[in-house]
């Protein structure tokens, strides 16, 4: 059933974002190539080393710290868009940097965690294809936007009378699924609050200011600069699970990762407990 509703759920969200938009708010998007710029230091490259920083000083276990290190180098994605149409940012931008950024996370995904891992783990860690899971993602979130596109485009009438009633119900799903999300994960979270909750909060709130920063630097408009900072503190968390997936099936037991050792992993994360090493 979850298998099912949830990406109707989130395919309905992508389209209700693309029905707001025009053909002519991407050109925009893509003819000023500052925003973008800014968006790929933040995300791609700031965020990583940041994230890589946060866990040395926190001193996470290896197999957590590769976790975060898996999620702060993911893309973001349906969460990074629809918080921006909150934020009355630019959708438009946030969908363009979110595909280019999938694409842009195919080149650096895999020598990030070689080296991330050699350094956290002891040992490099094994070598994933993830090209096919980026263009998979890129297709979740760019075909249902071009969809509500092409409604806009082809029927106006009807895009503009659905927009506000379509708008209000993906942000009442959204909301929805973020909260069965945290219910069906609640125990995860309690157990794990006091290791993670303070480097993901760091990680989150600083990469907020740091995208900021980024973009106030280059002289961005105010829906612009919101933008680039929540594309560089959200990030898409289903690309986490599935990389962790990858990283587990190609490692088996031998780095000593599991379900239990990646803090994106559902179900998965659990607490230390005192006479554990």
């Amino acid at each position: 059933m979850v298998t099912v509703v949830l990406p109707l759920a989130l395919a309905f969200i992508m389209v209700a974002l693309g029905i707001s938009l025009t053909p002519a708010d991407f050109g925009l998007a893509l003819r000023r190539p500052q925003p973008l710029l800014a968006g790929v230091i933040a995300q791609v490259l700031l965020l990583p080393l940041v994230a890589f920083g946060l866990i040395r000083l926190f001193n996470l276990p290896g197999e957590l710290g590769v976790g975060v290190l898996v999620l702060a180098c993911c893309p973001g994605g349906i969460t990074s868009n629809v918080m921006t149409r909150l934020a009355r940012g630019d959708v438009a931008l946030s969908i363009s940097f979110t595909a280019l950024a999938s694409l842009f996370t195919t080149l650096t995904l895999p020598p990030i965690l070689s080296l991330g891992g050699r350094a956290l783990m002891g040992t490099a860690l094994p070598a994933v294809s993830i090209t096919g899971l980026g263009l998979k993602m890129g297709l979740m979130t760019t075909l249902p936007v071009l969809l509500g596109v092409l409604l806009r485009q082809r029927q106006p009438a009807l895009a503009r009378r659905w927009e506000h009633p379509a708008e209000r119900i993906a942000t009442g799903l959204f909301g929805l699924i973020l909260a069965v999300t945290i219910l069906a994960e609640w125990q995860t979270l309690i157990d794990n609050l006091a290791s993670l909750g303070p480097v993901l909060l760091t990680l989150n709130v600083g990469m907020l200011a740091i995208g900021t920063a980024v973009a106030q630097g280059l002289r961005l408009p105010a829906s612009q600069v919101s933008t680039v900072a929540i594309e560089s503190g959200f990030q898409n968390g289903t690309v986490g699970i599935a990389v962790g997936a990858l990283l587990l099936e190609a490692s088996g037991s031998d780095l000593g990762l599991s379900a239990n050792s990646l803090p994106f992993w559902p179900g998965g994360v659990r607490s230390r407990q005192p006479h554990e090493p």
